[in-house]
């Protein structure tokens, strides 16, 4: 099947065809990991490795000019029947862009020219032209829904099956990041990727992927949750020595704080004697955290859910230019959360 004008990243997977690539492509989209992804095909497909260092020529957008991109584009390859450009962040080289453009009229057959760009205004002249003459492939974020099935692709390429809690606990910890979910499938493959058909635990991805953290955002958020004010004063010093921006540990705590009251409000409309299934069902907790995520929402009246919020307010204000170092406004802000100051 020959390839089309404008395609998605998993099309292009399927569609390009190493041995008769077009003159130019547009590489474009939020998802670096794709745009990465992709240059690595390209590179690997589209040029023997031994003549790469003669015909691959790779440019940052914002240091080269026009005129050098055309000077190398309007050479022949060194015995190889191709050469290959890539140009990051086209959108940054400087004008006039149009050379480019004129020669993508009448490119010579034996370059093909990559361009990427995360975020292209595709309004401006220079982008609406690249539409009609290049080959565009959008390399866009995965939606929430798509975690699950990539991590689960990505582990079978690896030899790996997951549990069901597994793949769940991977996405609720790596989030849309790619690159990490990339970076621990890889740790889990070094241990268990020569074991044909095993299933890997929820428990062993669990002693692997945190093994080499000592402490996480959510242990922090669970020991709050737990109205643990010992643990929770210890982790937050522990992360805050490691580094972690104060403003992502508030943000955090306003996302659970957030779920909390969305479950709160959730239960007032289910009856009772509902089973755990399908109070989980409605609330959309992962099985394997329900129990746990159900007993500390116990904890938390619906008042003092609401106060937290008023409590998140202050120490925003608090970070963002307050008298108050940022560690004591944190901790002023945890000790409040589980009662212990007024």
């Amino acid at each position: 099947m020959p390839e089309k004008s404008e395609m998605t990243f998993e099309e292009a997977q399927r569609l390009l065809d190493p041995e008769h690539l077009s003159p130019c492509y547009l590489l474009y989209g939020e998802e670096r990991f794709f745009i990465d992804k992709m240059l690595s095909w390209f590179l690997e497909k589209g040029i023997d490795p031994a003549l790469r260092d003669f015909n691959v020529d790779r440019f940052d957008g914002a240091k080269v000019t026009p005129e050098e991109i055309l000077l190398i584009a309007k050479s022949y390859p060194m015995v190889s029947p191709r050469r290959l450009i890539v140009v990051d962040d086209v959108e940054k080289v400087v004008d006039p862009k149009e050379s480019l453009l004129s020669y993508l009229t009448s490119p010579l057959k034996s370059t093909t020219i990559i361009f990427t760009a995360q975020k292209p205004d595709m309004r401006t002249k220079f982008f609406l032209k690249l539409k009609k003459t290049a080959t565009l492939i959008q390399c866009r974020p995965l939606f929430e829904n798509e975690i699950a099935p990539f991590i689960r692709q990505e582990a079978k390429r690896r030899n790996i099956v997951l549990s069901a809690d597994a793949v769940l606990f991977l996405k609720e910890h790596l989030g849309k990041n790619l690159v990490l979910i990339q970076t621990e499938l890889e740790k889990l493959s070094l241990h268990f990727g020569k074991e044909e058909g095993q299933e890997i635990s929820l428990a062993v991805v669990e002693q692997v992927i945190s093994g080499e953290r000592e402490h996480t955002i959510f242990e922090l958020l669970d020991s709050v949750c737990e109205k643990d004010i010992e643990k929770s004063l210890r982790l937050l010093s522990f992360m805050l020595s490691d580094g972690e921006p104060p403003l992502k540990v508030l943000t955090m705590f306003m996302w659970q704080f957030r779920i909390l009251a969305s479950a709160k409000q959730a239960l007032l409309a289910m009856p009772e004697s509902a089973p755990e299934s399908a109070i989980g069902s409605k609330l959309k907790i992962a099985p394997y955290r329900l129990t746990a995520f159900l007993n500390r929402l116990r904890l938390w009246q619906s008042d003092e859910i609401r106060t937290a919020f008023d409590l998140f307010r202050e120490a925003d204000l608090q970070l963002k230019g307050g008298s108050l170092a940022h560690s004591i406004a944190l901790e002023q802000m945890i000790l409040r959360l589980c009662g212990s100051l007024g």
